[in-house]
């Protein structure tokens, strides 16, 4: 209980004033006596008139003072506060992102993660609503799910709330936002409740959207975040000398806000059916700065079937980005031809990718004969307008698979200046494992449409192009809009990554098997021409530990062979195995895909970057990590005042009728 004006409580001091009248009231009893009793009754007299005997069966006297002490209460303005319960329909989003997988609390084997303290929490919050509330629960994805509509069954909420499972891929927030803001248009009186680690990969954009419905946050795990440990990328490449051995480059990022010892295994394995035969083939101890990445390199790695790279750190938030797959390419020596009048950062990692280069100047005659022969494709550092124009040149460069690199100046009229550093990419080869997080890019080409014909923008800096890929008569052909140079890309760890993966792609990506792809993404595979019917079994999951992921393993992981090509990679970070069978039940193919988890919605960049904070909402504050999901309200007790004060005042009436006043 609680008061809002206690300075009305000096009302009290009427109270001895009441007594005080009673008390200095002189009463006198009429009564007969006899002469000689008269010294008796003056002495009754002075007993009558004593004070403290006027205070004997007065029960008007204590009832006035009761209704006194009751109306200086109901002056005091009493309230009692209690959980108010608002009766418009509420929109419960759940974040499932990558994310949501990072243990909460005392980080150890049997701490929640976040996704299962907010399922928690959401439970919780639906046992303080009324049974008459409408809700509607919607889980956040590659696109949103909606799994329950305007629901009162507080059971089968909550079982469709213990189904969810994490989703590993890119999650669009901003879309499952917008839908559950959506769904309250109809209702002024809605809310749209999420339960979050307020850490989203699309933040700003969802922090501009015009939301119409009252929007509250349940953040959960925040404080955990920061304490991850990945294996951002696990790339294999074949051994320069040709001795049938790989080499392995392994770059770990540390989240964490202290420096981390990472133990490092790398395992070699040539059964696929049985894990434990995995040979460890390298290990390695690795420091890595608070806030920093680190690169490794293994060599020597013996041939295998695919390879396994895992981190061990004691204290890690998030285990599901620690383990990745990898396979063994096709050993081939790739030579390729650099036009250019200079750049070491671009030869040292063409080195590192295992690409022999023969540098020639611009200036150079054109190679023929055995030379041409030998190459694989060229790289053509500068965009020259006379070897473009030049014949010979022209018909070298058509040839060959050919990688163009931009190098645009202040005097370039077609070059432009980037508004901002927001990144843009589509899923493709040579973007994997890419974010330019941070990377700054003074200026970029603007080429004409017609000399683009041949391929399509797999990445955007600030708004602009800034490479594309494609191919030209089945050759393979990249363009990059901007010059290393000129950047600081060449400084951070993802250059060697790109610059390898491009390698790839212009060797055609000379994989084996199936490679790699984050989980949930639309990817293409040719299928045998005999196959009708292609299951996905789990060889090895770095995921799955929860009861939800389990259920979700046991169902049918069966292709629609009616795709058209395009299917959807498996749920559940992992190595899998791609079975196809033909109308006899009889294996036709089998390839392995290694599925990993978007690293992008892991990063934690900053303490504000990719934080969720829209101008329509208001942050609860969770007891323990679970919500105090409803407003508190405030009761006034002064009608019930006013009820008990009319029976004490009929009651004071009924002991003046009858003469019990004293």
């Amino acid at each position: 209980m609680q008061f809002l004006s206690v300075a009305s409580a000096w009302f009290a001091f009427a109270l001895p004033a009441i007594a005080a009248m009673y008390i200095l009231k002189r009463t006198y009893k009429n009564q007969h006596i006899a002469s000689h009793l008269l010294w008796r009754r003056v002495l009754q007299e002075q007993e009558a008139n004593r004070p403290w005997q006027k205070l004997r069966s007065r029960w008007l006297l204590i009832l006035q003072l009761l209704v006194a002490l009751i109306l200086v209460f109901a002056l005091m303005e009493p309230i009692v506060l209690r959980q108010a319960a608002p009766a418009g329909h509420a929109v419960l989003l759940i974040d499932r992102s990558a994310s949501m997988s990072a243990k909460t609390g005392d980080i150890n084997l049997t701490a929640n993660t976040s996704l299962e303290s907010a399922i928690e929490a959401a439970e919780i919050w639906l046992d303080k609503q009324s049974s008459a509330r409408l809700i509607t629960i919607v889980a956040t994805g590659a696109q949103p799910e909606v799994l329950t509509n305007r629901q009162r069954n507080k059971e089968q909420m909550k079982r469709q709330l213990q189904a969810i499972t994490p989703f590993y891929g890119k999650t669009d927030h901003t879309a499952a936002l917008s839908l559950a803001d959506s769904l309250l248009q109809e209702d002024s009186n809605g809310e749209v409740v999420i339960f979050t680690d307020g850490q989203w990969s699309d933040a700003a954009e969802a922090n501009k959207l015009n939301l119409h419905a009252k929007v509250e946050r349940v953040i959960i795990g925040q404080a955990s975040s920061d304490s991850n440990v990945s294996l951002l990328y696990f790339g294999i490449k074949a051994d320069s000398n040709d001795n049938g051995k790989s080499v392995g480059m392994i770059t770990i990022q540390n989240d964490s806000k202290r420096e981390q010892t990472v133990t490092l295994d790398v395992f070699a394995a040539n059964d696929e059916s049985d894990v434990k035969k995995q040979n460890l083939a390298a290990n390695r101890t690795v420091i890595v700065p608070a806030g920093e990445w680190e690169s490794v390199e293994i060599v020597d790695l013996p041939p295998a079937l695919y390879y396994k790279a895992r981190i061990e750190q004691r204290m890690d938030a998030v285990v599901i980005d620690n383990t990745a797959f990898q396979f063994p390419t096709i050993p081939s020596a790739r030579q390729a031809l650099l036009i250019s009048e200079g750049n070491l950062f671009l030869e040292k990692a063409l080195q590192l990718a295992g690409v022999q280069t023969v540098k020639i100047s611009p200036d150079s005659a054109v190679p023929t004969g055995e030379q041409v022969n030998k190459l694989d494709w060229i790289i053509l550092d500068g965009m020259n307008e006379r070897l473009m124009a030049d014949a010979e040149w022209s018909l070298l460069l058509k040839s060959k698979p050919l990688w163009m690199i931009d190098h645009p100046d202040q005097s370039d009229e077609t070059a432009s200046i980037p508004s901002n550093t927001r990144v843009e990419k589509k899923d493709h080869p040579l973007t994997t494992y890419i974010t330019f997080a941070d990377t700054h890019i003074g200026r970029l080409e603007k080429p004409d449409a017609s000399e683009l014909l041949w391929g399509e923008p797999v990445l955007s800096y600030g708004g602009i192009p800034a490479i594309y890929a494609g191919k030209e008569n089945g050759k393979a052909k990249l363009r990059f809009t901007f010059n290393f140079q000129d950047t600081d890309l060449p400084l951070r760890p993802e250059f060697p990554i790109l610059i390898l993966q491009a390698a790839q792609w212009m060797s055609g990506g000379s994989h084996l098997e199936l490679g790699s792809v984050i989980a949930d993404q639309l990817m293409e595979i040719s299928l045998h021409t005999n196959t009708v019917k292609a299951v996905w079994e789990a060889v090895e999951l770095t995921g799955g530990d929860s009861r939800a992921e389990r259920a979700l393993l046991r169902q049918s992981a069966e292709l629609d062979l009616d795709s058209a090509g395009l299917y959807i990679a498996p749920s559940i970070p992992g190595l899998y195995r791609l079975v196809e069978s033909d109308k006899e039940q009889m294996a036709v193919s089998s390839r392995l895909l290694a599925v990993t988890v978007d690293h992008e919605e892991l990063q934690n960049n900053g303490a504000d970057a990719g934080v969720f904070l829209p101008n329509a909402a208001s942050e609860l504050a969770p007891a323990h990590g679970i919500d105090r999901s409803t407003e508190e309200q405030q009761i006034s007790l002064q009608l019930y005042i006013a009820i008990l004060l009319l029976f004490i005042m009929a009651a004071e009436w009924e002991v003046y009728r009858r003469g019990l006043s004293g």
